[in-house]
């Protein structure tokens, strides 16, 4: 776990990371808690400041600011990083997200963005292509169409895939990029595309209809 004591110079280096970094940069689990006693620290020495004459007032003042600043465009661009990987689990119906990068307040976020993302997916998305108009819910198959429906489903015998080892597979669907159990880049793939994939990975990809294993 990083520790870092919060400065104007951290904040702004927290920043610039944030900012040239695709994926979600690491934080102490306290980085808010931590913000918000120099907040108040920075706020005493703005009210302090007037007691030095105006000069050192404006400048504590204009440092304040520009702390303010850089706080909210760190929000709004972990926040949109979140929102993105909201949206990726949502498409893939997977885990494989790696959320270990969340602040405790943005855990409740993230999993409200990606159950919000999935609902509407699966209600919208699956009614339309069902046949369905999009204000209708999609009607229980007969009785008899889901008997033969598991029944085929219990004849096919799924590919046996080392979950330990390397498979590779043919993608179903286009597959926008995720991040794997430690946290690395796979993807995007395109639909039709092949390759070569962690087992554990593969095995998620292809139970979820993704994927196919390539023999």
């Amino acid at each position: 776990m990083v520790d870092i004591v919060i400065t104007y110079e951290t904040l702004f280096d927290v920043l610039r990371k944030e900012k040239g970094r695709d994926d979600l940069q690491q934080l102490p689990e306290s980085f808010y808690h931590q913000v918000v006693t120099y907040l108040r620290k920075k706020k005493k020495d703005v009210e302090d400041a007037g007691g030095f004459g105006a000069a050192k007032a404006q400048r504590a003042a204009i440092q304040y600011r520009n702390i303010e600043k850089i706080l909210r465009e760190l929000y709004e661009r972990r926040e949109r990083k979140i929102i993105e990987m909201a949206l990726n689990r949502a498409r893939t119906e997977s885990n494989l997200i790696n959320t270990s990068l969340l602040l405790p307040e943005e855990r409740e976020f993230f999993e409200q963005c990606a159950d919000h993302f999935e609902r509407f997916r699966k209600r919208l998305l699956a009614t339309v292509i069902g046949g369905g108009m999009p204000e209708e819910s999609v009607a229980p198959p007969k009785p008899e169409v889901q008997a033969a429906v598991e029944t085929v489903h219990e004849a096919a015998e799924p590919p046996k895939i080392d979950e330990d080892g390397v498979c590779k597979v043919k993608f179903l669907v286009s597959v926008p990029r995720f991040l794997g159990l430690k946290g690395e880049v796979h993807g995007p793939y395109a639909a039709g595309e092949e390759a070569e994939l962690p087992g554990k990975i593969a095995s998620i990809l292809v139970k979820k209809k993704r994927a196919e294993v390539v023999s």
